[in-house]
């Protein structure tokens, strides 16, 4: 709990919640103007993201993500269910970085099939569990059914999440290990190659 405080002592930690939640608002801006929908689920291609900002910075991806989402709310699709949104999207990174990090511990972090199936493996299990409270709370506070919203926020987010999602952090992985572009403690308890 202390890591997701003391981001906002570090300047490189404000620099990751801004450059996440900018880059995540961009990407949902678009797509909460225009509702593409196929077979009744939105085409929501920030999906891919959360996993992917949550392994590389952690705790500053939780914050950047919340506050992204919110942004992109209020360009389009605001309602009361925003706040939980908020909620979900600051859950959904940081879940990710901890279960993505607990499963690499004594692994070299590269393109491997282990890393691979770890990635999978945290996106779906992140990605069903942070989609299944979004529906509950939907469910409890505003009386919506919790089967057809759970299956229209899973499927909205899942595809994104283990296909793209991997293809976006193979690309940038390597360089951001390089150059020092990643974020939390969690990284100092990895061997990376």
């Amino acid at each position: 709990m202390h890591e997701l405080i003391g981001v906002w002592t570090s300047r490189k930690g404000l620099t990751y919640i801004a450059l996440s939640a900018i880059i995540y608002a961009l990407v949902l801006v678009p797509f909460n103007q225009v509702h593409w929908v196929i077979a009744g689920i939105s085409i929501r291609p920030a999906a891919a993201l959360p996993v992917v900002f949550g392994i590389l910075w952690g705790p500053a991806a939780a914050w950047g993500l919340g506050f992204g989402n919110v942004a992109g709310d209020l360009f389009g699709s605001w309602s009361p269910m925003s706040i939980f949104g908020f909620l979900i999207n600051f859950l959904y990174p940081y879940l990710s970085y901890l279960l993505w990090h607990r499963l690499m511990k004594g692994h070299e972090v590269r393109g491997s099939p282990y890393s691979l199936g770890s990635f999978w493996i945290v996106s779906f299990v992140t990605t069903f569990t942070c989609m299944a409270i979004l529906a509950a709370c939907g469910t409890v506070f505003f009386n919506r059914p919790f089967e057809s919203k759970f299956i229209s926020y899973f499927g909205n987010n899942i595809l994104w999440a283990m296909v793209a999602g991997p293809v976006i952090f193979w690309l940038i992985l390597e360089k951001a290990i390089r150059k020092g572009f990643v974020y939390g403690r969690e990284w100092d308890r990895l061997r990376v190659t």
